[in-house]
């Protein structure tokens, strides 16, 4: 059965490249460095970390998060529940609360606003990023309001539409990623 998982989730990725839903996020390698882990984003995270449509300080931090993601490199995972509030702070991802599967956050601190990008992994070391949103202490992002559920029902609705169980989504959280510390 996870074998008949593995094939449908990658045909359900395959297409939804093929139809422009999802683009595999690729980076520059290095010598000695190889893709670890896959990343996939909706055209509009793309273009948001593909242009200069942020800060580009913020962009830089961004596509270096999402480089470190690819290769491998380590990853502090805050989940949902955690008892160590300081944690969420110093996390690169963030479980959100609410009912399985795991819906992840990544986060980026201001220079001006805090960029909120969501996602969920589709297998062991395979992030879909889906949406994203900007969330400001001191006035107004200049976007639409950021509603933590209405990312979740969009982020369930695409995995609906391309036929992937959200069942088949890796739970608990742990089960999402390798060379991860977990708080």
């Amino acid at each position: 059965m996870v074998d008949a998982q593995l094939a449908a989730t990658q045909a359900a990725i395959e297409a939804a490249i093929k139809s422009g839903a999802l683009i595999h996020h690729r980076v520059a390698l290095e010598e000695g460095e190889w893709e670890q882990r896959s990343l996939w984003l909706r055209p509009e995270v793309n273009d948001l970390v593909s242009t200069k449509k942020l800060d580009p300080d913020q962009r830089e931090r961004v596509k270096a998060a999402l480089r470190r993601f690819v290769i491998g490199g380590p990853f502090t995972v805050v989940k949902a529940g955690s008892p160590h509030g300081e944690a969420s702070n110093l996390g690169d991802i963030k479980e959100l609360q609410g009912p399985p599967p795991p819906f992840v956050e990544l986060r980026f601190k201001p220079p001006k606003h805090q960029l909120r990008i969501f996602g969920r992994f589709i297998r062991k070391d395979g992030l879909i990023l889906m949406s994203f949103g900007m969330k400001s202490r001191a006035g107004t992002t200049g976007m639409k309001p950021l509603l933590i559920p209405n990312e979740r029902r969009r982020c369930d609705s695409f995995f609906s539409a391309r036929s992937v169980k959200l069942e088949w989504v890796p739970n608990p959280i742990e089960n999402s990623l390798s060379n991860a510390t977990f708080v």
